[in-house]
């Protein structure tokens, strides 16, 4: 377990993100063999984690808040620091997870394949249709895409 994960128990996890994708209540109870009752109080405390982790992640990293949506793992903000948009975001696969948009100078990153395997894990996850060269695109041109998926803007 780590510390980006450990806000929801395994359970909560599975019933959040069978929501997260569209899933009604009654199908999410019906799925695992229990009531909608104990979907809905389990959909509420995960809910209460996710936005927990979201606000406590701005708040160690000084990021201004614009929305959050915790029923999709997702936080807007603002990084005075940096002086761009951050996108933070909650998921079963990458825990929370920053995003800043920015340049970045990817061929020389130490981290280009670690951030390549999150970003297109978490479209993975999302059911984000990226371009059919993604395995080509940087790291900095595929958070872009995401951010701009995530947060519903036109580019």
């Amino acid at each position: 377990m780590t510390l980006s994960t450990a806000y929801l128990t395994l359970k909560q996890r599975q019933i959040w993100d069978l929501k997260r994708r569209g899933l009604l209540q009654t199908d999410i109870a019906r799925r695992l063999n229990v009531t909608r009752q104990t979907i809905n109080k389990a959909l509420n405390i995960a809910n209460s984690k996710v936005s927990q982790a979201l606000l406590e992640t701005v708040k160690i990293n000084k990021i201004r808040i614009k929305t959050i949506d915790p029923t999709k793992g997702v936080l807007i903000g603002y990084s005075p620091e940096f002086k761009t948009d951050a996108l933070v975001t909650f998921s079963n696969r990458n825990g929370v997870q920053i995003w800043y948009r920015h340049e970045g100078d990817c061929e020389n990153c130490d981290q280009f394949t670690v951030c390549r395997k999150i970003l297109l894990a978490e479209a993975e996850e999302r059911e984000i249709q990226l371009p059919g060269n993604k395995e080509s695109i940087i790291p900095s041109k595929l958070a872009e895409i995401l951010f701009l998926k995530i947060v519903g803007e036109k580019k």
